[in-house]
C-alpha cells in the first residue's frame, strides 16, 4: 500500500511538474505544428534528423521560413524556446531564430556567430548591447546541438545540450511580433544549417527540465562492436589496445596504437567526425560533447601466387 501511494505521488509530480510547449514543429515531413493550427510559409527541403530517420528534419541554406503564431509571449512576458540545429557551415552567421521588431528590447532571437577557429559567440539577442545574453562556445560543423533560451520577466537563460552556458539577470523584454522566423534576424537572411523538432512555451523552465528533455531527445549513437569501443570523454581515451590516457593537449595518431597498422575513426552523434589511418587529432581542440573511438586493424595485403 505504501508503495502504492509513494508511486501515485511521483506520478503525481511529474505531471504537475511538467510542461507541454504552446508550439512545437517536429518537421516530420511537414511544415505545419503538430497540432495542425499553423504552418511555415514556403517550400520544405526535409532532410535526415539526427536520429537517422529520412526527411525528419528540415534544411535551410540561405533561406528563411516563416510563420504566423497568434500566442507568442509578448512584452516582458515568461517564455522558454527550445530547438535542435546542425550547422553545415560556421564560417558565416547562422541566425537561428527570432521574431519581434527591430526596437530597443522588442525583440528576441537567437543566433551563433561565425568563426574560423573553435569557438563562436552565441547570442540571445533583445536589439541593443544592453538587452543581448552573449556567451563565447566551443562550435564544430555536422554536430546536432540543442539550443534552449528561458526567461521568467527577469532572468535570460541560455543552455546547450542541457546545460547552462550564461544567465543575465534584470533584462526588462518588451517583445512585440507574431512573425515567427527561422534563419534570419528581424528581415535579414543568413543560415546554412538543418534544424528540428523547435518548442516554443509560454513558461520559463526550470535548469532540471532543459536537462530531461535534453536527455530524453539527444540522438542514440549506433553500437559499434563492443570488442573495438569505449566511451571517450573529451581529454581521456581508452581502448582494448591502449592503456595509455591522454591530456587535453595530446595529439592521438594511428602510431600511439601499439599492434600495428590501425585505422582510428573517432564519432560523434553518430556522424564520423574524424577518422584515416595517416593523420593526427588534437583533443584539445575537439567541441565539449561525447565521443566514440573505434579502432581497427588495417586489411592485410593479399599474397597470390603466379
Amino acid at each position: 500500500m505504501k508503495k502504492l501511494l509513494l508511486t501515485l505521488m511521483f506520478v503525481s509530480y511529474l505531471n504537475v511538474n511538467a510542461q507541454n510547449p504552446i508550439q512545437e514543429f517536429n518537421f516530420n515531413g511537414t511544415l505545419n505544428n503538430t497540432a495542425n493550427t499553423t504552418s511555415f510559409i514556403g517550400t520544405g527541403n526535409f532532410v535526415t534528423d539526427r536520429a537517422g530517420i529520412v526527411k525528419g528534419a528540415q534544411r535551410l541554406t540561405n533561406k528563411a521560413l516563416e510563420a504566423v503564431v497568434d500566442n507568442l509571449p509578448q512584452g516582458n512576458t515568461s517564455r522558454s524556446i527550445s530547438i535542435w540545429v546542425k550547422f553545415n557551415d560556421i564560417q558565416s552567421a547562422n541566425y537561428i531564430w527570432g521574431y519581434g521588431t527591430a526596437y530597443s528590447a522588442q525583440y528576441c532571437g537567437l543566433l551563433q556567430q561565425g568563426t574560423t577557429s573553435f569557438n563562436s559567440d552565441l547570442s540571445l539577442a533583445g536589439w541593443g548591447a544592453s538587452n543581448d545574453v552573449i556567451v563565447t562556445t566551443p562550435l564544430a560543423k555536422d554536430v546536432w546541438y540543442n539550443y534552449t533560451i528561458t526567461y521568467d520577466g527577469k532572468v535570460s537563460k541560455i543552455f546547450r545540450n542541457g546545460q547552462l552556458l550564461k544567465f543575465v539577470d534584470g533584462i526588462i523584454r518588451s517583445t512585440k511580433g507574431n512573425i515567427f522566423r527561422l534563419g534570419e534576424i528581424n528581415t535579414t537572411i543568413g543560415i546554412n544549417a538543418d534544424i528540428d523538432d523547435l518548442r516554443i512555451y509560454n513558461v520559463a523552465l526550470t535548469d532540471e527540465q532543459v536537462e530531461v528533455y535534453y536527455n530524453s531527445s539527444k540522438p542514440l549513437v549506433s553500437a559499434i562492436a563492443s570488442t573495438e569501443l569505449k566511451v571517450v570523454k573529451k581529454g581521456t581515451l581508452k581502448t582494448k589496445t591502449a592503456s595509455k590516457s591522454a591530456s587535453l593537449n595530446t595529439i592521438v595518431a594511428t602510431g600511439d596504437v601499439s599492434g600495428g597498422a590501425k585505422n582510428v575513426e573517432v564519432f560523434s552523434q553518430g556522424q564520423k567526425i574524424y577518422g584515416n589511418s595517416t593523420n593526427a587529432v588534437n583533443i584539445n581542440e575537439l567541441p565539449e560533447g561525447m565521443y566514440l573511438l573505434k579502432i581497427t586493424n588495417s586489411p592485410s595485403k593479399k599474397v597470390t601466387s603466379n
